[in-house]
């Protein structure tokens, strides 16, 4: 008799693992493409990185900081194309910090190295 109460205690151990193993599948999922950012865009500064022309962009969110992010041709862009002006609003998804380079015109001045994190999803407003 108690050699078949184990046998179902531990059973349903094993259904309960596999049960959260299951439910945490999705966070993990999503914890893989990166993160979500939103706001007004605040500057756009044309640059060049290793994957082209490309633009950094400030975006003020809802009560927080300005931050920095990279726009380059391989991000996939919804609705009205590339942030182009400042007072646009942004969604989108950011992966992986990234730098551009704003070229020098003379030899004798470095060139300017800009930071941010690299957008892959975009989606901004007309205005």
């Amino acid at each position: 008799m108690r050699y078949t109460l184990y046998m179902y205690k531990l059973s349903s151990f094993w259904i309960a693992v596999i049960f959260f193993v299951l439910a945490a599948l999705p966070f993990s999922a999503y914890a893989a493409f990166g993160t979500s950012f939103g706001g007004r865009v605040v500057s756009v500064l044309p640059c060049l990185s290793p994957l082209g022309p490309s633009l950094q962009v400030n975006i003020a969110p809802a009560g927080g900081f300005s931050t920095s992010y990279i726009w380059t041709p391989a991000t996939v862009t919804f609705m009205a194309g590339p942030p182009n002006h400042p007072g646009q609003q942004i969604l989108g998804v950011a992966d992986i910090p990234f730098a551009c380079v704003i070229p020098s015109p003379f030899f004798f001045i470095p060139a300017l190295t800009l930071f941010g994190q690299r957008m892959q999803f975009i989606g901004t407003s007309v205005i």
